[in-house]
């Protein structure tokens, strides 16, 4: 190993210890962006996602209790009590993060649910009369509620699995990185190394003169 290195040397050396750093520096800023979308996935799987889905699901059972109870007349409180309960998971629905498909459902639930408020009222006042047309269009309404259920139901699960394969992708790449720079790093202390073990061929014209 030389004891001085030259200045040809020393140059070389520094833009190789300058490419390592930059490469480094790189790696590092796409590896924290991947993972940053990795968290904010996985964040948005249980919280837009899972959760939604709980939602819809306790939803769904309560519309139930609401088309059998049109079979067996149940009391307007226990009706009142399903609605306060609606209202409040129709609002925690409402906070998470809906796409324009989702929304464009959700919205048409609400309309839905709106209408079915407005026949329960006519329908309780007139229980006695037992009238078939309000619980007709009541049945007819909670269809319409069902289906809406089920399309934010499918959004659930079309949203969940493109941000698992996003989470896939970004992982992926970030193996990919760590290989290539490894591969890098290699070649680059690799030519660092034969810089600085490389000898200078003797200048031919001083060896004339000296001879």
């Amino acid at each position: 190993m030389p004891k001085k290195l030259t200045l040809k040397q020393r140059i070389h050396a520094g833009f190789i210890l300058a490419i390592a750093f930059l490469l480094v520096l790189a790696s590092n800023r796409l590896n924290r962006r991947n993972f940053s979308t990795v968290e904010h996935t996985v964040n948005s799987v249980f919280e837009d996602r899972v959760v939604a889905q709980d939602y819809i699901y306790r939803l769904n059972n309560l519309f139930h209790q609401k088309e059998m109870s049109l079979e067996v007349s149940e009391r307007k409180d226990s009706q009142l009590t399903a609605n306060d309960n609606i209202g409040l998971l129709l609002e925690n629905f409402a906070a998470t993060k809906l796409t324009q498909d989702e929304s464009v459902h959700f919205m048409l639930l609400k309309e839905n649910y709106s209408e079915l408020q407005k026949l329960e009222k006519v329908f309780f006042v007139n229980q006695e009369l037992k009238a078939a047309e309000p619980i007709k269009e009541m049945e007819v309404l909670l269809k319409k509620i069902n289906d809406n259920l089920n399309r934010l139901s499918e959004v659930q699960l079309s949203e969940s699995l493109q941000l698992t394969l996003l989470s896939q992708k970004s992982l992926k790449m970030n193996q990919l990185l760590s290989m290539l720079e490894v591969v890098f790093l290699i070649i680059i202390g690799i030519l660092f190394l034969l810089i600085i073990f490389h000898k200078e061929k003797p200048n031919t014209a001083l060896v004339k003169e000296n001879v």
